[in-house]
């Protein structure tokens, strides 16, 4: 068997099964090893009750997919010296003055908008009674009749969870950063974006705001009866452990009256995406050197749990810090994250390996048990030689 053949096989069978245990409803899995191609597949439905297959170019909303691009838009405005990483937030938005848990006054910093240090945080990580959504705000999903301004002047007047720097907390900090590089630029976050990431880096089908939603996966959610459609402005309970409740938007990825999240706001297919996450491990001459080692350094240590044990954060992802901690085959300083519409990616350097899972099934694809057997699957290849080098 041809080495391709034997990761197909292998991925084929995870895929089949999950979609048969109505784990998915459909997914679309990329691989690259030493800047090759070397695995791209489809599976399932992208439209379960139209029966439209997905597609290897099947557009997906992204949700927390879009924090590394928005940050490779900041730290390329950090290389050009438009931004610097230690500025108060307040240099582009005065009026963003959130106080610190005891009402006193605090400075938060680009560096720690981009490594969830600023003491902000998410709404569906709180309480049904939680401050953020008491003061009405938005994380960034869901469909609101207010713009971004708004959203931060809500956001600026509940008080910090933590001083800024002395904690970890998973937050709305790239909705505020989005508003900043809008400012630097004086340019949309969409243009921003467009321009700085986007077109270098040829992702023709991603952006903010989609023509219509006839290319877009259907947002499916996991439950007791199977995985079942997603509502406007449904709320759907994260797993145990992991935070509250999700209010999504489906609509809102078409909706060109929606405020451009920087968090959450995106779209695009595997094969853009796959793209850009290999650019972040290259480089691909977009960053000098200091800056493109600065995204795999873990910035908050392993003590912070990022995305569990042996996990710190860098900028866009969790860093890899210590591998049996968590029992992973990743290589240490591996960078990853996922999304809540149902993705998963990360970024192994050492082994020149870039893998995506983009599904249309939340939150099975963000954190189930498929996001580890894909990634096994993969290492179990690499290993026995089933992914051809360049």
């Amino acid at each position: 068997m041809q080495a391709e053949d034997a990761l197909n096989a292998s991925l084929t069978g995870i895929f089949d099964q999950a979609i048969e245990q109505g784990r998915v409803v459909g997914a679309v899995c990329a691989v690259a090893h030493q800047g090759k191609l070397s695995h791209i597949s489809a599976h399932g439905f992208a439209d379960r009750e139209k029966q439209r297959p997905m597609l290897p170019t099947t557009g997906f909303r992204l949700s927390s997919v879009t924090k590394p691009i928005v940050t490779l838009a900041a730290l390329r405005l950090v290389a050009a010296g438009i931004l610097e990483l230690d500025a108060p937030v307040t240099q582009w938005l005065p009026d963003f003055t959130p106080t610190g848990p005891q009402g006193e006054a605090v400075s938060i910093t680009l560096h720690q908008l981009l490594t969830h240090t600023s003491g902000l945080g998410y709404g569906f990580n709180q309480d049904s009674d939680g401050p953020y959504l008491s003061a009405g705000i938005s994380d960034g999903l869901d469909h609101v009749d207010f713009d971004l301004a708004e959203n931060l002047r809500r956001l600026s007047s509940v008080p910090l969870l933590f001083r800024p720097g002395e904690s970890w907390a998973y937050s709305l900090g790239m909705d505020v950063m989005g508003a900043v590089i809008e400012k630097a630029t004086g340019k949309s976050l969409p243009q921003a974006v467009a321009e700085l990431v986007a077109m270098p880096l040829g992702m023709s089908h991603s952006g903010f705001v989609t023509a219509g939603l006839d290319n877009i996966a259907v947002a499916y959610a996991n439950s007791e009866q199977g995985a079942v459609i997603i509502g406007e402005n449904e709320k759907v309970p994260l797993p145990e452990g992991i935070g509250g409740s999700v209010r999504f938007s489906p609509s809102r990825v078409a909706d060109s009256q929606a405020y451009p999240s920087g968090g959450a706001g995106m779209y695009g297919c595997a094969p853009d995406i796959l793209s850009f996450l290999e650019a972040l491990r290259t480089g691909a001459g977009l960053l000098p050197a200091s800056l493109q080692s600065a995204i795999y350094q873990a910035h908050c240590g392993p003590e912070a749990e990022c995305a569990g044990p042996g996990w710190g954060f860098g900028y866009g992802g969790a860093v890899l810090v210590d591998p049996q901690a968590t029992k992973t085959p990743q290589s240490p300083g591996t960078l990853s994250w996922g999304g809540v519409y149902g993705h998963n990616w990360f970024i192994d350097r050492h082994n020149d390996l870039t893998v995506v899972l983009m599904t249309n099934t939340a939150y099975e694809g963000m954190c189930g048990l498929l996001t580890l057997e894909v990634r096994d699957a993969v290492y179990a290849a690499l290993n026995a030689g089933y992914i051809p080098a360049a």
